[in-house]
């Protein structure tokens, strides 16, 4: 399980690409998958490659998007469990 203590970081086999639009490109090269993430997927991966814990991302995202906690730590968590499902991050520790 995954918790908000933890810290996460992009998986090496991940190059990433920030778009005009805010939105940001993954490509996983092993299985040449794209995963395409909004503002506040954005947000959320800059606080992975960061090497920030969950915790300080969903900090980040109350701040930018001025949203609750506790909406925020469930965001995080839930694409940062996608991610892992899709072999995007790696867990660090």
């Amino acid at each position: 399980m995954i918790a908000l203590e933890q810290r996460m970081c992009p998986h090496p086999e991940v190059i990433d690409t920030e778009l005009d639009t805010g939105e940001t490109v993954l490509l996983q090269l092993e299985s040449t998958m794209y995963y395409s993430l909004n503002a506040t997927g954005t947000c959320i991966w800059q606080g992975l490659k960061r090497g920030h814990s969950l915790q300080e991302v969903s900090r980040q995202l109350q701040e930018s998007f001025e949203v609750e906690a506790e909406r925020a730590d469930c965001s995080v968590l839930a694409l940062v469990n996608e991610l892992v499902q899709h072999q995007l991050i790696l867990r660090l520790d």
